[in-house]
This record gives structure tokens, sequence and C-alpha cells, in this order.
């Protein structure tokens, strides 16, 4: 019954973000990364990740969803996708709800897929003003891996923002998860609390090559994953390589 409360949720969301075409003051963006590494646990040591991501501002809120394919040219590709929709209350409602650094409330849903894995999530966000970043989003959600008994917590950061030194002009972007335990402690179906995040620090190539601004993004991304997968003192620090095309 819950797993279909939180996705029936979603669903709405995810309606609601999509009935209606993007208005003039929102935007649609697009871009393809490519990320190398070694160091993985849990998986291939060394590991090519491409991904596609996308982010839409509409009338009524937001939009943001994306592909991970590791490894994809062995033949045995894995993917995985999220798709975090929320609806702004201040439009919903026709005013203003804000207060200090609260810029507004949203309803926020998550699907998350995977390989043999799915997760849906349904709570509440926050649009934040921070100085020094285009924009600083908390969202706090109750989830839902219907592969473990019972259901859990998640927070969600998400920031982005752009400076320059001299001629090179960076952008800093990223995102931290933490997922509460879940499942029954003590035996298989047991999720330990885990965090995920991912800091990006990436430069305009384009532009220091003589090519148009804002197109081509070369840098790094660090990934910290404290008990990943869930999964008791596995823990993971990985320094990628990363270039992005946006399209």
């Amino acid at each position: 019954m819950l797993k279909k409360i939180f996705l029936l949720g979603v669903i709405v969301l995810v309606a609601g973000g999509t009935a209606s075409p993007v208005i003039a003051q929102g935007f649609n963006a697009f871009n393809l990364q490519m990320l190398h590494a070694s160091g993985y646990k849990l998986g291939r040591d060394r590991t090519t990740t491409l991904t596609g991501e996308w982010s839409n501002a509409w009338r009524y809120g937001d939009n943001f969803a994306f592909i991970d394919t590791a490894h994809p040219f062995t033949g045995e590709p894995a993917t995985y996708s999220e798709w975090l929709s929320r609806l702004s209350l201040s439009d919903l409602f026709g005013r203003e709800i804000s207060a200090g650094p609260v810029q507004d409330l949203l309803l926020a849903g998550n699907l998350k897929r995977g390989d043999g894995y799915r997760g849906y999530l349904a709570g509440m966000g926050v649009r934040l003003d921070v100085p020094g970043f285009n924009f600083f989003n908390v969202n706090g959600m109750h989830r839902n891996d219907p592969n473990l008994p019972g259901s859990t917590r998640q927070l969600n950061m998400s920031w982005g923002g752009t400076f320059t030194t001299g001629a090179i002009h960076w952008e800093f972007g990223g995102f931290l998860n933490w997922a509460a335990a879940e499942g029954i402690s003590g035996t298989g179906a047991y999720s330990h609390p885990n965090l995920l995040t991912q800091p990006q620090l990436m430069f305009d190539l384009g532009r220091l090559l003589g090519g148009g601004p804002d197109h081509i993004y070369a840098g790094v991304e660090w990934q910290v994953w404290r008990n990943k997968f869930g999964i008791d003192g596995f823990d993971e620090s990985v320094l990628q390589a990363a270039i992005k095309l946006k399209l």
C-alpha cells in the first residue's frame, strides 16, 4: 500500500510537471558528460560513465532527470536513471511563499531506476538564496525501496554556481544524498544509512580554445560514497576526470 501511495504521488507530480509546455520565463537545458577514473568499489576498478542530463523550469515548478551508463563500450553496459519533479507552492497558490533565504516551498517527487532496483520518493523541497550560487535546492522526502520491507527518509541537496579567475570561467555544481537505514536489521533485506556526494568543478574549455563560450567544459568530479549501496563499511572516494558538452 505504501509503495502505491508513493507511486501515485510521484505520478501526479510528474504529470503536473509535463502537462503544460515551458513558458517564456522557463528554460530547457541539456548536457552530455563523459567521466573516467579507477578505484571504484563493488564493481570494476576502472570505469567510464556516460551521463545525459536534462533540467527544466516552467510555470509551476521544475524538473531534473539524468541517465548514467557505466562502461558503455564493453558490450555490458549498466544503466541508472532518476527523475525529480517539483511543484512550486508560490506558483500554485498565486502568492509568494518565502522567508529569509527561503525563496519558495515545493512539492517534490522522485523516481529512481537501475538494474534490478526501483525507488519511489515523495516529500517537500525548498529553493534557497545562497550567496555565490545560481541555485541551491534542498529536498526532504520519504523513500520506499520495494525490494526492502518498510520505508525510510532521504535528504537531497543540489547546487550550482559560476565564477572566474582571470580568463578562466568556472562552474561548480553537484549534489549530496543522505538516506537513512531501510529494511530489517540483521538480515539480508537491510540497507545501512548511506551518503553519496558528487561535487564537480569544470572550466570553460571551448572559450579558452577560441571557440564559442558555454559549450565544452572539462574538469573533475569527486565521488564520495559512505556505505555504498547501503553496505556497512564499503566507503568509496574517487576523483573522476570529466568532460561536458552543453547541447
